[in-house]
């Protein structure tokens, strides 16, 4: 009965977290669909964030320009009811002068951002056994007995994920039955479990455009002077380790002849291991591209030059590439995703057959 005691207890320390088929939520609660739901949603908060910022800077006075009317009255709005951008147009800015203005968003908007998930969850359970008998002979003879039951699970869970910062702002949030897609989602940093939490999408945003406009970023493995469409891409990786053991063990006092026992004791191990792996690709339609020089001029001057954005057209093709398969509805969406196979592609070693 003490024996079985000790087993029971060992068990229950070890076991309370084991799981046959791993996946995020084992450990934090927070499953996949949410992990994706939080990222995608703290990316159009960031696209939102860009936008604000553009017509603050539009409605504010400065010494090359009177604050712009419209731009003020749309930062009002979206200060008072944040929600209210989801209705933001670039034809909100209507007629000759406001061109560039119109060109800046529609660059913006025509933007893609591809998220490739590698999530790996790892468990092990080991639990061990020692059973010491004492015999009835003099001098006193012993006897140790061991058995082991090892357990080990893994998973790998990997898809990629496309969105335009256009789709994001303007349809991601559309309430449905009352309920809008990010409402409650966008939580703090999580340092246990950083893939549960704000992974700062908002920086690697912020960075594109910033060198898409002001300092003439390129494709990947562009030639010096050559054109196309800007790209960029980072990989984030994020590793939790949870493991815990115990040596529970029960002393009996021998009563009696013959092989009794003397004490016995259980060793265990439980350890998980997940590691997750985001990398995250943003790439402009190439159709943007012919605009960025005027569009870097009038950001650095402030003065509203002409000329029209041509609109990206939709492609509707699955992409398939050498690490990835994604769902690209636009030339820039397959541009963010391939921007993302370049950087996965180099971790691939092709090893020809003998």
């Amino acid at each position: 009965m003490c024996i079985r005691l000790v087993a029971a207890v060992a068990a229950a320390l070890l076991l309370s977290n084991c799981a046959i088929h791993p996946v995020p939520e084992d450990v934090t609660g927070v499953d996949t669909y949410h992990i994706v739901r939080q990222i995608r949603c703290e990316t159009r908060a960031a696209a939102a964030d860009l936008v604000l910022r553009e017509l603050k800077r539009l409605g504010t006075d400065n010494e090359e320009q009177a604050a712009d009317p419209i731009a003020r009255r749309l930062v009002a709005q979206y200060e008072a009811d944040p929600e209210a951008i989801s209705s933001f147009s670039p034809n909100l800015f209507p007629g000759p002068k406001y061109v560039q203005v119109r060109n800046l968003y529609n660059v913006i908007y025509s933007a893609a951002i591809a998220y490739n998930f590698d999530l790996t969850m790892s468990e092990e359970n080991d639990l061990g056994t020692v059973l010491d008998f004492l015999g009835p002979w003099t001098p006193k003879f012993t006897l140790a007995a061991s058995a082991d039951a090892n357990r080990g699970r893994s998973n790998e869970r990997t898809f990629t994920i496309t969105d335009t910062f256009g789709k994001l702002l303007t349809q991601l949030n559309t309430p449905v039955r009352g309920r809008r897609y990010c409402d409650g989602q966008i939580v703090a940093a999580n340092y246990v479990y950083p893939i549960a939490g704000h992974i700062g999408v908002d920086k690697t945003v912020m960075t594109f455009f910033q060198l898409a406009l002001f300092a003439s970023l390129a494709p990947d493995k562009a030639a010096p002077g050559a054109g196309g469409a800007p790209t960029i891409a980072d990989k984030l990786t994020f590793t939790t380790t949870i493991d815990g053991s115990t040596t529970p063990k029960a002393t009996f006092t021998p009563v009696g002849k013959g092989f009794q026992f003397m004490d016995a004791s259980l060793t265990g191990l439980a350890k998980r291991v997940d590691m997750h792996q985001v990398t995250v690709g943003l790439a402009l339609s190439a159709s943007a591209t012919g605009y960025l020089n005027s569009l870097r001029g009038y950001l650095f001057s402030r003065l509203r030059g002409t000329g029209a954005l041509a609109p990206s057209a939709a492609v509707g093709n699955v992409l398939v590439a050498n690490t990835l398969t994604a769902n690209a509805n636009t030339p820039a969406e397959q541009l963010a995703a391939l921007a993302v196979d370049q950087l996965k592609s180099r971790e691939v070693q092709l090893v020809p057959a003998p």
